[in-house]
């Protein structure tokens, strides 16, 4: 029953193996008439390609056509072939972009040729405008240039370029339809001498298995048993009998399988041990360095509170200092605001002395223009004098000896005349003088005057500004206090930080010894998971697919 067995599985093996090969055969075939079809639309795209491309050239022919009329003949019907390729021109650059549009090395020589299609048209369209304008000339200059032929000998050596692209594309795909042809003609002969050989197999099998299915099974249980007992697990058992061998070889099969699991979850276990062993000792020295920076940054963290805090200390001291002075200061801002005051009121009171001295200094120069005019009289009056002396002298001239003491009178009254005449020069010239020096006085006191006025100004501007500093000072007094209480505030946390800091850094000392001892006992843990691997790493098992 089991040779049978055995023969009948071999006998479905061979016909199944007979019916993959046909259908790997028949997909394969499949395939290959589908990579055809697909390169023969690729070939007939291809096709179209380059008509579109040779029609492109045609259409700017026949646009060109209708402008050479157009400008001949100056007749707008001439324009129809022209408008209608312009059309035409647009639809097919359209459906030339969206084939080419994945290709990037046609795509540059098609942008290239929608470049120059476009400037063709702009040519033309310009030269149309001309002829409509009558501008004869510069139409005549512009066929001169011989623009629009450059732009198309241009065009066609890019449409050749791109037929020349096709061409071997199509070369290409000749070439890959040739070597499709000839793999579906390997496979298909492969396939046939394959079955060809699976038949002879199974009839092959149908003659030696009832021979030699028996000692087959003993080798196989002797051979399992025998990797077993080294400790090779991964022997594979294939056993579909229900005599006793077959029993025998399920059981053993069975057996192998249980060890296997489980000395594969023993080892499993080891690795995550070790893995998970390593991974905390890595941790644990991670940690244990970053406590000791920890450490260190705390104690500096501390050294740099206790320093912010003597100088806040100091900073106090400053602080109180500059109030100190800030107060002196202000009394003495104070001191000389009243001395500025005394003194601005002791300008206006000279400023008051000065006007009145100026008013004195009128008064005189007034009074000399008297005395001036007084001079003036008495001049006359010596000038008169003069004259009656000499009428006298002149009288008693003629009055002979009665007259001579009347004469020795007229000459002492001309002689009195005469000094009169000189002492009022004298004070004439006295007057102008004093009058003088008054003026220039007068004129120096106005000047003082407006200096005097000008210091007052100045003076009551200083203690105006004075005010206002002392104001400020004053105001910088309260503040200073405030900056002051601030600066103890801030020693005072600076101490609780270096306190805390300080606590810290003993609670940090004390976590990285706990952290040495720990990473000392995870050492332990690994060594023993090393052994534990050693040990059962003689088991070789079979790894989970």
């Amino acid at each position: 029953m089991q040779q049978g067995l055995k023969l009948n599985q071999f006998i479905v093996a061979g016909c199944g193996l007979i019916v993959i090969l046909a259908s790997v055969t028949t997909y394969i075939t499949k395939r290959t008439n589908q990579e055809l079809v697909a390169n023969a639309n690729t070939v007939s795209k291809s096709f179209a390609l380059k008509a579109n491309l040779k029609g492109l050239e045609k259409i700017l022919v026949d646009s060109e056509t209708g402008q050479r009329g157009f400008i001949i003949t100056k007749q707008e019907e001439y324009l129809e072939p022209f408008y209608q390729a312009k059309e035409q021109l647009n639809i097919v650059l359209n459906e030339l972009s969206q084939e080419f549009k994945s290709d990037s090395s046609k795509s540059v020589i098609f942008n290239k040729i929608l470049d120059l299609s476009k400037e063709k048209i702009k040519i033309s369209e310009i030269t149309i405008q001309m002829k409509r304008n009558s501008k004869e000339k510069e139409l005549l200059n512009f066929f001169y240039e011989d623009k629009g032929k450059k732009i198309m000998d241009q065009i066609r050596q890019e449409i050749d370029k791109m037929l020349k692209v096709e061409d071997e594309n199509l070369k290409e795909q000749q070439k890959q339809v040739n070597q499709l042809q000839n793999f579906s003609d390997v496979v298909i002969v492969g396939s046939l001498i394959c079955i060809i050989i699976t038949v002879i197999a199974v009839c092959l099998a149908i003659i030696l298995i009832p021979g030699r299915a028996l000692s087959r099974s003993l080798q196989n249980a002797f051979t399992l048993a025998e990797k077993v007992s080294t400790g090779d697990l991964t022997v594979e058992v294939e056993s579909n009998s229900t005599d006793v061998i077959g029993k025998l070889m399920s059981t053993l099969k069975d057996m192998a399988q249980n060890l296997s699991n489980l000395i594969r979850q023993v080892q499993q276990s080891g690795i995550q041990a070790t893995s998970s062993a390593t991974q905390i000792a890595a941790s644990g020295k991670q940690l244990e360095a970053t406590l000791t920076e920890q450490v260190a940054s705390t104690n500096q963290v501390a050294a740099a509170a206790k320093e912010i805090s003597a100088t806040s200390r100091e900073l106090v001291k400053t602080m109180e200092e500059v109030a100190a002075m800030s107060q002196s200061t202000t009394i003495a801002a104070t001191d000389s605001q009243k001395d500025l005051l005394r003194m601005e009121a002791t300008m206006r009171q000279l400023a008051e002395a000065t006007n009145s001295i100026a008013a004195r200094l009128g008064v005189i120069s007034e009074k000399a223009n008297n005395i001036n005019n007084i001079v003036f009289t008495i001049t006359k009056v010596a000038d008169q004098t003069n004259l009656l002396s000499l009428n006298a002298a002149i009288e008693a001239e003629k009055a002979g000896e009665y007259g001579l003491g009347f004469s020795v009178v007229a000459r002492e009254i001309r002689r009195l005349a005469d000094q009169t005449a000189v002492a009022t020069l004298d004070i004439e010239q006295m007057v102008k003088q004093m009058q003088s020096s008054v003026s220039t006085g007068v004129m120096e006191m106005d000047k003082f005057a407006t200096e005097v006025g000008r210091t007052v100004e100045d003076v009551a501007s200083i203690s105006t500004q004075v005010g206002q500093i002392i104001e400020q000072v004053q105001d910088l007094s309260p503040r200073f206090e405030v900056v002051s209480q601030g600066m103890e505030t801030q020693s005072q946390g600076a101490q609780q930080i270096s306190e805390a800091m300080t606590q810290l850094s003993s609670t940090s000392a004390q976590t990285a010894g706990s952290l040495r001892e720990i990473n000392n006992t995870i050492s332990q843990l690994n060594q023993v998971a090393q052994g534990l691997r050693q040990e059962i790493s003689r088991f070789k098992v079979r790894a989970i697919s």
